[in-house]
């Protein structure tokens, strides 16, 4: 019994002296690491007036939210815009490499997303680069796009972890068609890696997202038979006041790797 008790106070104090060190490692700051790379763009309003208005970048960790930083910027008459990489301190709390950028635009009392992100800090290799449109139909995508969006390996691996999760039942993993789906289907989807050849070579990256949302149709296609994800994305946002701004968060990456696949028959 005198072993076996000083054997668990021996366990005790190891158990507290790892505990001790776990917390100091959490508690002290870590190196600066790049979480977000320059993010530069425009803004086009049409009819929007843009007097006074402020761009709010907001970069947050995933999963530990005491890392995060927000910058903001004043609009020039010209709507362009940039921001600066940012660094934070991580600390041991990093449970993983991913952040989230939300681009704020604060106009007239109001607050509106009109971008969202996520990425890997271990992905980031570039610059991004934004076209920002606020008359580009916010149901069918954000109003900032990635103007080099293959150039944005971040970008191409969120569509596909999208893609696994929304599209593999029908089209498969490669895009192709899942195996012996036309059974249960009745026809075989279309092969997604040939989008831009059934289009003379176009892949309209709009025209492609209002497919996938379900907010057009085409009768010479016959009846449809895809699911109409823009409802099932509606429901996936509905907790944010500008749900609908935020479908296009899902949808533009989607896109994005679709069209990757276009060059990898």
């Amino acid at each position: 019994m005198v072993i076996c008790k000083s054997s668990m106070q021996r366990c005790g104090i190891l158990g507290g002296l790892f505990s001790l060190l776990f917390l100091v490692a959490c508690a002290v700051p870590g190196r600066f690491y790049l979480v977000a790379p320059a993010i530069s763009g425009s803004v086009r309003s049409g009819e929007i007036q843009l007097e006074a208005a402020e761009l709010r970048l907001e970069i947050a960790h995933r999963e530990s939210f005491d890392l995060h930083d927000a910058k903001r910027v004043t609009l020039p008459a010209d709507g362009r815009f940039s921001f600066e990489p940012l660094e934070l301190a991580v600390a041991g709390h990093e449970y993983s490499k991913d952040y989230r950028a939300f681009l704020h635009l604060l106009i007239d009392g109001k607050d509106h997303v009109i971008w969202r992100a996520q990425f890997s800090r271990l992905a980031i290799t570039s610059p991004i680069e934004l076209d920002c449109d606020l008359e580009r139909p916010l149901p069918h995508g954000q109003p900032c796009w990635v103007t080099e969006p293959l150039q944005q390996g971040w970008l191409i691996e969120e569509g596909e972890r999208t893609f696994a999760r929304l599209c593999v039942s029908c089209h498969g993993t490669d895009g192709r068609g899942a195996p012996g789906i036309e059974a249960s289907l009745g026809s075989q989807p279309p092969n997604l890696r040939e989008i831009a050849s059934r289009r003379n070579g176009r892949f309209e990256r709009a025209e492609i997202a209002e497919w996938i949302e379900g907010r057009v149709s085409t009768p010479a296609h016959g009846t449809r038979r895809m699911p109409i994800w823009g409802e099932f994305l509606s429901a996936e946002f509905e907790r944010y006041p500008d749900g609908d701004e935020l479908i296009g968060a899902t949808l533009d990456p989607l896109v994005v790797y679709l069209e990757s696949l276009q060059k990898t028959q």
